[in-house]
């Protein structure tokens, strides 16, 4: 292969991955136009967990914490320069209900906005230690209600 065709084949190799990127995040950029925060992480949160964020499953990336009755979500990834961490109002999860995902295992399924923005799907074993961390079930308790 010649120099050309080494050059092509790295624009499309660039060119895949990046709309592979935006397609991944984009219900992440979504929720940052309502969510997003400069805010440190809280006390309470723990690190590098998975979840599914609308139809991307994120293994591993994301840190996940609750602070004033508001669930944070930052990401952990070398472009979390670009990515910025949300802080996501409880009264903003109008849905909460139990699910199960293959990467996740027993979860709950988080729908976020109203008008509805997107889902966020948690394992319920994270949330229960949050929950433990926090001190108060602030999840568990609306489960079913909202």
């Amino acid at each position: 292969m010649g120099v050309f065709g080494q050059f092509i084949f790295a624009t499309v190799i660039i060119s895949i991955l990046g709309l592979g990127f935006l397609l991944a995040y984009k219900p992440w950029s979504k929720l940052s136009e309502a969510f997003e925060t400069e805010l440190y992480p809280p006390n309470v949160f723990i690190r590098q967990q998975s979840c599914i964020l609308h139809n991307t499953r994120i293994k591993g990336w994301i840190n996940v914490g609750i602070t004033k009755q508001k669930l944070y979500l930052s990401h952990t990834s070398p472009l979390s320069y670009f990515i910025k961490p949300l802080l996501i109002d409880l009264d903003a999860i109008t849905k909460i209900e139990p699910c199960y995902e293959p990467l996740l295992g027993e979860c709950y399924k988080f729908f976020i906005g109203d008008p509805h923005i997107t889902t966020l799907v948690l394992a319920q074993d994270l949330i229960k230690k949050l929950e433990l961390d926090y001190g108060e079930l602030i999840f568990s308790n609306k489960l079913g209600r909202i």
